[in-house]
């Protein structure tokens, strides 16, 4: 037996008699069928006509072989696919309620477990207060506005997995400034900062040397993938405002150690 190649749609369609007209595929007739062409070949046979229009039993069954290879599915195959579309699917799932905290395991550095270390922890002396450091803070910026005066000292980051901030301001047109509403400005201005997100924190009073300070405590997401928690202390005197803020990874527990040794170490100068 042969195979007749349709030109229409490239499939094959079995010669089993003289009478084949029209592809078994698609439906449309053959550019030459056995009856035109033994008009031409009075002497010519079925066989002849396929020989010379067709291809073989032998030649078909190995174009199949090779069209199953390329486009079918073996058991195996089928289940490797399942398998993967199941992964796949969990892994989104997953992804979209877990993204941002597995991407912050991965991504956000932890505080060493030294850097708790007596020896490593020294005093740094603000305007208002004082406090111990386990890492030495440098002036990071200066700025003069009108009625205004700020200064910020900073250490830490990535590297060590924690930051510690300090920020002094001086009110020249203010004689005094209220904690509270000190305290809510500097949270304000944390939360608009960009890149942060599901800014959330508690606030309580708390006393340095007899004097009342407010400590806020909180967590933010940063650009969506690093949860962030935060230990903010405000403290005013007169017409000026100190904030002592402590960053680390929200899951860090010697992170959380370090904020807390500094924060309960602070003192007013």
């Amino acid at each position: 037996m042969h195979y007749m190649k349709c030109q229409h749609c490239s499939e094959y369609s079995a010669l089993k008699s003289e009478y084949l007209t029209f592809c078994d595929a698609c439906g449309k007739k053959f550019r030459v069928i056995y009856k035109d062409w033994l008009a031409q070949h009075p002497d010519g046979s079925p066989d002849a006509f396929g020989q010379e229009f067709g291809i073989s039993e032998a030649d078909y069954a190995a174009l199949e072989r090779r069209k199953a290879r390329k486009t079918g599915f073996t058991g195996r195959k089928k289940l490797t696919l399942a398998a993967a579309i199941a992964v796949f699917i969990i892994c989104t799932g997953l992804s979209f309620l877990y993204g941002p905290y597995l991407m912050a395991v991965f991504h956000e550095p932890r505080v060493s477990a030294s850097l708790l270390e007596e020896a490593q922890w020294r005093t740094f002396r603000g305007h208002l207060i004082r406090m111990q450091s386990p890492l030495s803070l440098k002036p990071e910026s200066a700025e003069e506005r009108l009625n205004i005066r700020m200064k910020a000292f900073q250490a830490g980051g990535r590297t060590e997995g924690i930051v510690i901030r300090m920020e002094e301001s001086v009110y020249l047109s203010q004689s005094s400034i209220l904690l509270e509403t000190a305290a809510q400005h500097t949270a304000r201005r944390m939360e608009t900062r960009a890149g942060v997100s599901r800014f959330s924190y508690t606030s309580r009073e708390l006393q340095i040397d007899g004097q009342p300070a407010l400590i806020q405590q909180g967590s933010y997401v940063l650009r969506e993938t690093a949860p962030i928690a935060f230990h903010s202390l405000i403290f005013v005197r007169g017409g000026s405002q100190v904030q002592l803020l402590v960053t680390h990874a929200a899951d860090d527990v010697a992170g959380k150690q370090a904020a807390d040794k500094i924060m309960t170490s602070v003192h007013l100068n």
